[in-house]
């Protein structure tokens, strides 16, 4: 974990004011501009670009091998930069030392030190900076409180569950106020249910406290559940910034909306063409949403395009389709509101099953309810349709990018 500076208390006090200074005036906590990163040959990042508002929650979602942690460990200061610059408060704090860059990081490998107890380990930062003793008890305290570990303070992490011990090393970050937190995956070494306790418990701190956090993680379902807003990172590039909902609405392109998601997007082949979308046995006027796309659909010709249905949008149909449950496009000449395909993948959710059926050359994946998964057997044939044509996305056929000009708060270029 990154040590605090070590700092008396007048210069404690006078970062605070300049750091509530800049939250008033809206200059970034932390901003990377054309950041980049080589060993040797190869790119590691490449001029990312980004700022984290004061008091915001942003995280790096990307696969690994993105560049998540190259990125956390050149703002930390812990590796030099190859090229652009970085900024705290609006001033550059490149070549800075990581003891002067006022950043508290997280490793996933906790990094507590094992002969200490709890509160010692907290307090390290505040028996660096040489505090009196009843402010680092107190200190120390409000921040066990917080995170609900005072039964700890006394104990060696060896004794503490996986989560005692994520808490106690968050507490050894927090019981200090720098100006912003670098989260490196902190959550993906514990099991589910902690890590859903957990990371609500960021959350609620950061909103509470007015903290500024900076987390990466792999994990989509982690980020969409607190960022404010989410960098898609992929091979040390950024393709996507945007808040979580638009990320999973409005991806950037085919790799993303896949990405992100779960059960996956189906994503396929359609053409536009008498007015109408032909998928997968479907055939329905084109969306409003998809309005602005049409010229390129229409100029894609034969070869189509790409369309993504994300399969809490398909419906199961166990009865004969009829117009209002189908989504009222019967009656127009030329559509079919409902498709039939061949079940041949069923995955328990618990409260809801995946339901895959292959319609030709297609895939199309569906959730149901338990009452509905007992009356479906793998082999069967399955009517369904879609549920809300406005919640599809399309992409261009050859660059598999996100077709209409605007999505997810960007403008794209084809």
């Amino acid at each position: 974990m990154l040590k605090c500076p070590i700092t008396t208390a007048a210069t404690t006090t006078t970062t605070t004011a300049a750091s509530e200074a800049y939250s008033a005036s809206g200059v970034p906590v932390l901003e990377a501009r054309e950041l980049s990163k080589h060993y040797g040959r190869k790119t590691a990042l490449d001029r990312v670009s980004f700022s984290v508002p004061p008091e915001s929650f942003v995280v790096i979602l990307g696969p690994a091998g993105a560049g998540k942690t190259t990125t956390l460990r050149l703002l930390a200061g812990l590796e030099r930069e190859s090229g652009g610059d970085i900024l705290m408060s609006g001033e550059s704090v490149a070549g800075l030392e990581p003891k002067d860059r006022d950043i508290a990081m997280i490793f996933d490998n906790l990094a507590l030190y094992p002969h200490k107890t709890g509160f010692q380990n907290i307090a390290g930062p505040l028996l660096e900076r040489k505090l009196p003793r009843e402010e680092i008890k107190r200190r120390v305290g409000a921040v066990a409180a917080k995170l609900r570990i005072e039964h700890v303070l006394e104990r060696l992490p060896k004794t503490m569950s996986g989560g005692e011990r994520q808490r106690t090393a968050l507490g050894r970050a927090l019981v200090r106020s720098p100006r912003v937190f670098l989260l490196d995956e902190p959550l993906s070494s514990l099991d589910a249910p902690l890590r859903f306790e957990l990371r609500a418990e960021l959350k609620r701190l950061q909103r509470e406290e007015g903290r500024t956090f900076l987390m990466a993680t792999p994990d989509f379902a982690e980020a969409l559940a607190v960022a404010d807003t989410v960098l898609l990172l992929r091979s040390g590039k950024i393709v996507q910034a945007s808040p979580p909902e638009d990320l999973y609405d409005y991806p950037v392109d085919c790799e993303a909306a896949l990405f992100v998601g779960s059960p996956q997007i189906a994503v396929l082949h359609a053409e536009f063409r008498e007015g109408l979308i032909h998928c997968a046995g479907l055939a329905f006027p084109l969306p409003t949403a998809l309005e602005e796309a049409a010229e390129h659909m229409l100029r894609a010709g034969p070869g189509g395009f790409l369309l993504g249905i994300r399969p809490e949008n398909v419906r199961v149909l166990f009865s004969s389709p009829s117009a209002p449950e189908a989504g009222g496009w019967t009656g127009i000449p030329g559509a079919r509101d409902h498709a039939v395909g061949q079940v041949t993948d069923i995955e328990s959710l618990g409260l809801r099953s995946v339901i895959t059926v292959r319609c030709g050359r297609e895939q199309v994946g569906m959730l149901c309810s338990a009452a509905q998964r007992a009356q479906i057997r793998i082999g069967q044939d399955l009517a369904f349709t879609v549920a809300d044509r406005e919640r599809l996305t399309a992409f261009d056929r050859v660059s598999r990018r996100n077709i209409l000009r605007r999505a997810g708060g960007r403008v794209f270029e084809l």
